[in-house]
């Protein structure tokens, strides 16, 4: 029985057998444009030091990560039972204690630019998203029976920014900072794929983002963007931290509409590449910080002028998610981001 990908890249494969629900293309090409900006982003970091490249990150780092959470949660289920639990063990936190271990080894070899991961609760870099994952997706069914989920929902991303001793641990921080999109895209997908469509919604799209470009310089620290840390370590007082915080939220939830609108619905040939996009996303990591360490980033940071230079990165990322999320690739680095061996070895089914 192949098993197939979880909300990350959505609930069927990315070929789907003639009997089975056509996948929605809208959808992956979403994931493959998402995942495509999620890379370069990653490739501006170490850039960060010119003004006009740390505010292209700054504006990234507004909506593509929200757009992902909205994406995940409109292809959540309600319901809590044994398949659900199987899959959040086996495809997401399982995954998360491989690429954990993976990247620590990574991180001995010569060169690496950080110490790398802090032991298996905290997740290492980009890692948060699996654990933060499977958190969503046992909370929804609990935040779904009550009243007003979405409203609940933001208020715990507020409140979690008066809690200085939530940070990256288990990505706690980080979970409650984006459930509110997550919540959102489970709400109102179908909503928004109609009525974000047509010449009017993609002039306005163009017009938000931006806005939301010219305000990315605003932004007084990159931190707020991330979700993992407290008010008292972003250096706000209580007062005008949730200010702060609703603000990263709306700016998100314009961002991600902005960015869904001008996606095409119909597919391409590379569209199909979108459901595969958890393996690049994973995998990425390894060959950003293999180039940080070779010294490439260096190079082009002594280009002029360097903004150019940064977006040159923009089709390389666009590649480097081609290949890592090509059908090879996926052969490759399936026993990885989905474990079926370990699975076998681990799961027994219940009896009737």
């Amino acid at each position: 029985m192949q098993h197939r990908p979880f909300e990350f890249i959505d609930i069927r494969p990315a070929s789907a057998s003639p009997g089975a629900t056509a996948r929605d293309p809208w959808k992956d090409n979403a994931r493959l444009a998402l995942i495509t900006l999620v890379v370069f982003g990653h490739c501006l970091e170490p850039l960060r030091g010119v003004a006009a490249i740390d505010a292209l990150y700054r504006f990234l780092y507004l909506f593509h990560m929200p757009a992902f959470a909205f994406l995940s949660g409109a292809v959540a289920r309600t319901e809590v039972d044994l398949k659900l639990l199987k899959r959040i063990a086996f495809q997401l936190l399982l995954p998360y204690l491989l690429f954990q271990g993976l990247y620590a080894l990574a991180a001995r070899t010569p060169g690496w630019p950080d110490p790398g991961p802090v032991g298996i609760t905290t997740p290492y870099w980009l890692l948060w998203y699996l654990p933060s994952l499977a958190a969503w997706r046992l909370l929804l069914p609990l935040f779904m029976r009550l009243r007003h989920p979405l409203v609940l929902a933001c208020l715990l991303a507020l409140a979690a920014g008066w809690a200085d001793d939530v940070g990256y641990r288990m990505s706690l921080s980080r979970t409650a900072s984006f459930f509110p999109f997550f919540v959102i895209g489970h709400l109102y997908a179908p909503a928004w794929r109609e009525r974000l469509r047509g010449p009017l919604a993609a002039a306005l799209a163009l017009a938000s983002l931006l806005a939301l470009g010219w305000m990315a310089g605003a932004v007084p620290d990159p931190r707020w963007l991330y979700g993992s840390n407290g008010y008292a370590a972003l250096g706000v007082d209580d007062a005008a931290g949730p200010l702060w915080r609703l603000l990263r939220l709306g700016a998100g939830v314009v961002g991600s509409a902005a960015v869904l609108a001008l996606v095409p619905r119909r597919a391409f040939g590379a569209t199909a590449a979108g459901g595969r996009s958890l393996q690049a996303y994973l995998a990425h990591g390894f060959l950003v910080k293999f180039a940080v360490a070779a010294g490439v980033f260096d190079w082009l940071a002594a280009g002029e002028p360097p903004l150019a230079t940064a977006l040159v990165l923009l089709p390389v990322a666009w590649v480097l998610v081609r290949l890592l999320a090509s059908v090879p690739a996926a052969r490759l680095l399936s026993p990885l981001t989905s474990p079926q061996w370990l699975e076998r070895r681990l799961w027994r089914a219940p009896t009737a």
